[in-house]
């Protein structure tokens, strides 16, 4: 593109910036601003264009989107009817599976219920007469009437010997109690009572024997608390057995608790899981607790499931007679719905399993699932009712359960009323997020200026880096060779002449190799390839080698050092060529930006787990805005008192870095014309 005049956009850039940069500067500038130029171009085109098209058919599209929303609410209602459905298929498909899989396998069903079930309470097994076979059984005979007899004058007698201490009359008592009587639970539990005022009476043998006696004659009859007599009576010998022989006691009672828990219980009586927590209580500090625990956790299971077991008794036998429907297909599964418990059923060739899943535990299960499916967020909702629930409103999917049909799954809106003002909200929503793309346009428009503008920073970095370069070494070679063709020719005429020479050739040589050991060290440090052999030493003998090294130097420029170092200094792990290189560029600056004092600081000091070195100078100082760059690397002061002496703008990173190398790290503190301290941290320790 060319203007009327013939010149192009880059040709009127380039006389604007020659006019304030001059000529070489506004070509380099230019060269950079080529590159600007064709980024912003491809910026535009891949991001600037593509976002003003987004942002047009975002809003197009948001009317369409406000006229699909009761749409999208029907598909929504569908589709997480779907979800949910299929997820209640996978609950039921996976208990039913874990059932089955029991029952090939031979495993018991009575067992870790909650394996198979979150919400099984108890398994029935019928037999093929249509019994109730396990894990309990029915208690078809009558309870015993206590006041048949303990409410006779001859029991209550014995009743009140015992309480009152006199356990010997109460035992005779009670003897002479079930002599008399032809009732077998009434002799029974006067035979009980007996053995028990024997023992508080200390007649240790004779209770004993009593109690064989009960456990042998009456070991199924009850007592009117509802405990058979026989596991009573081995509870007592047990006991009785503990105080005089702990292994034999622990032995009958940890056997009497493990009988226990492989008899079939009597449904309506605690009896059997009382005497069997009994049981374990007493043997808990003697016996292994890992068997105690195993014990107990079959324990607290079997009596929750006798406990469900009752409290759901009447339920199963309203299913039909006591619990046994019609026979069905073998491994298939049928369900019937109460008013407390979802009851599924299967046969085996000989057996029916009748599962009691808890109503209340199962539809929680299921709610939660539902939950966890759709979430608490969205313009649907799922849930699980039963007949007895009322339906929520707006109700816009209805299924039945398969399984229990009286049970359904509604999908619904969740608020009706405030959907129409929730699709207001996503019409300014999508507003916003059009304005918010737009918005972020501009801002990555503003973010790639200031990284082009860094670039072009750096850019002039580099390239004042290279000037500054060039010219550093131009300035030693030029002196060696003025003071060596000096030589050469016999210009020196005196010895003292020629050996001004030849300090002059020797010094601005070591100025060179430093300038150049340091251009070496940082392109390393560039290329990450820059390693240092760290080994313990005394940190006051390097530096004293650096400063004599560097004294002769110095005082030829007039400057004097000024040296503080401390005894017993502890070792310091240091690479002493590396620290040598810093301390030397540390002291080439100091003397550069001394000023006319002339007078240079070097310390060596012992803080607080670490060992300082300090160079310091009272010259022009660094203003406080640059401290933070002071360590970039090409970076050089914008004072003109700092920009008139040589450098650079390598030295101080390549000092940060050695020193983060070593673990450690470099600071420092300055004020504007009074002076600067550079300050070396080193980490004691070896």
């Amino acid at each position: 593109m060319r203007t009327s005049g013939g010149l192009g956009p880059f040709d009127l850039v380039r006389r604007v910036l020659a006019a304030r940069r001059g000529d070489v500067r506004a070509k380099e500038d230019l060269y950079h601003l080529r590159g600007v130029f064709r980024f912003v171009a491809l910026f535009a085109a891949t991001i600037g264009l593509p976002g003003a098209l987004l942002a047009y058919y975002g809003i197009q599209g948001i009317s369409a989107q406000q006229q699909a929303g009761a749409a999208r609410v029907e598909q929504d209602a569908e589709l997480a009817a779907d979800a949910v459905g299929v997820q209640v298929e996978a609950v039921f498909r996976a208990f039913e599976d874990a059932a089955l899989n029991r029952l090939k396998s031979g495993q018991s069903l009575h067992a870790g219920l909650g394996e198979m079930s979150d919400a099984l309470r108890v398994v029935y097994r019928f037999d093929k007469d249509g019994s109730l076979a396990a894990p309990f059984v029915r208690d078809e005979a009558e309870g015993p009437d206590p006041e048949r007899w303990r409410l006779s004058e001859s029991w209550r007698a014995a009743a009140t010997a015992e309480a009152t201490g006199d356990f010997r009359k109460a035992a005779g008592l009670y003897r002479a109690f079930a002599e008399r009587q032809s009732d077998p639970l009434a002799r029974g539990d006067a035979s009980f009572a007996e053995a028990r005022a024997l023992l508080r009476a200390g007649e240790t043998r004779s209770a004993d024997a009593a109690l064989a006696t009960v456990e042998r004659a009456w070991s199924a009859a009850r007592s009117p608390e509802g405990f058979r007599l026989g596991d009573l009576a081995r509870l007592k010998r047990a006991e009785i057995l503990l105080a005089h022989d702990s292994v034999a006691g622990e032995a009958a009672l940890r056997a009497l608790a493990e009988s226990l828990l492989v008899e079939d219980w009597t449904l309506g009586q605690g009896g059997e899981p009382a005497v069997a927590r009994r049981a374990l209580d007493l043997v808990s500090s003697l016996a292994p607790r890992d068997v105690v625990a195993r014990l107990r956790g079959r324990l607290e299971e079997r009596a929750v499931q006798l406990y469900w077991a009752g409290e759901l008794l009447d339920e199963l036998d309203s299913l039909g007679a006591k619990g046994r429907l019609l026979r069905q297909e073998p491994g298939t599964f049928s369900y019937r719905a109460t008013p407390s418990a979802l009851w599924a059923m299967t046969w085996t060739d000989t057996d029916q399993y009748v599962f009691a899943l808890e109503r209340d535990a199962l539809l929680g299960e299921l709610r939660l699932l539902a939950l966890r499916s759709v979430g608490n967020r969205g313009d649907v909702a799922v849930d699980i009712i039963d007949a007895s629930d009322a339906p929520p409103t707006d109700v816009r999917v209805r299924r039945p359960f398969a399984r229990a049909p009286s049970w359904s799954l509604v999908a619904y809106a969740r608020n009706p009323v405030e959907l129409k003002a929730r699709q207001s909200d996503e019409v300014r929503q999508a507003i916003g997020i059009v304005a918010i793309s737009v918005a972020m346009i501009v801002l990555g428009l503003l973010v790639s200026a200031r990284l082009v503008r860094r670039e072009l920073d750096a850019a002039r970095l580099k390239s004042e880096f290279a000037a500054n370069v060039s010219h550093e070494l131009r300035s030693p070679i030029t002196q060696i060779r003025l003071k060596a063709e000096a030589l050469q020719l016999g210009l020196a005429e005196t010895n003292e002449q020629r050996s001004r020479h030849y300090d002059v050739i020797v010094r601005e040589a070591e100025r060179l190799s430093r300038m150049v050991d340091n251009m070496l060290d940082f392109a390393a440090i560039e290329r990450g390839q820059k390693r240092y052999n760290l080994r313990p030493g005394d940190l006051v003998v390097t530096v004293q080698n650096v400063v004599e090294s560097a004294r002769v130097a110095m005082e030829m420029r007039a400057k004097t050092i000024e040296e503080n170092y401390p005894e017993d200094l502890p070792p310091v792990r240091h690479d002493a060529d590396a620290v040598a290189q810093v301390l030397v560029n540390l002291l080439s600056n100091a003397a550069k930006y001394g000023g006319e004092a002339g007078w240079i600081g070097v310390t060596v000091r012992a803080a607080a787990n670490e060992v300082l070195v300090e160079v310091s100078d009272r010259g022009i100082g660094i203003a406080p805005q640059e401290l933070a760059a002071i360590f970039e690397q090409y970076y050089r002061s914008s004072d003109p008192n700092a920009r008139r002496q040589k450098g650079t703008g390598i030295g101080l990173t390549i000092v940060k870095y050695i020193m983060e190398a070593h673990g450690g790290r470099v600071s420092l503190r300055s004020t504007l014309g009074v002076g600067t301290t550079f300050t070396l941290h080193f980490p004691q320790g070896d």
